[in-house]
């Protein structure tokens, strides 16, 4: 009985785990922390037995428990810090209330360059190259003489330092996140 019961976990290990780090990838933007949380998830299934639900009804289960721990790790990892989604509108048309003095004597591009200055120089130079010249890691990895893996993964860290950055500096998060949305989407 134990036996099948390990045979028919790893069906259903093999059958959602792909979806699953996909969905956690969408909250974390970091493949190795994903995959780190379905698996914790999984071992969290074996051991609460949840595995012997229906399928669909596993799916389900798997689906909401996988949003709920990157949630979860979102908060421990960034703290207190909320997502600029959950700040009403007004409050961005109220700059007097978001900004200090100090803030407001800085430019936006000067906000950038301080942010792009905290990174290590290998990921800021694949950062730039990437989001400010539209560059493919492709491209990027045979102008440094790197693989495109190293180039993949000063990428998630670039993007990671910065995200970090702009929660320890909230009076920088609005400006940082309208600058960084206007270059990725003028890259496209």
């Amino acid at each position: 009985m134990r036996e099948n019961r390990k045979e028919l976990f790893k069906v259903l290990f093999q059958k959602h785990y792909p979806r699953l780090c996909h969905i956690a990838y969408g909250y974390v933007l970091d493949r190795d922390e994903a995959e780190d949380i379905v698996q914790e998830l999984f071992i969290n299934v074996w051991d609460k037995g949840k595995d012997s639900l229906p399928d669909k009804e596993f799916a389900a289960y798997m689906t909401t428990a996988v949003k709920n721990s990157c949630i979860s790790f979102l908060r421990k990892r960034q703290g207190a810090f909320v997502p600029i989604d959950d700040y009403p509108t007004a409050a961005i048309d109220q700059p007097d209330e978001i900004y200090d003095e100090a803030d407001e004597a800085q430019s936006p591009e000067n906000l950038l360059q301080v942010a792009l200055a905290s990174l290590p120089p290998k990921c800021k130079e694949v950062f730039l190259m990437a989001k400010l010249k539209g560059m493919k890691y492709r491209e990027i990895a045979e102008k440094l003489g790197l693989s495109e893996k190293t180039i993949e993964n000063q990428m998630t860290r670039a993007i990671r330092l910065l995200r970090t950055y702009v929660a320890e500096n909230s009076a920088m998060r609005l400006v940082l996140i309208t600058i960084v949305l206007s270059i990725f989407l003028n890259c496209k």
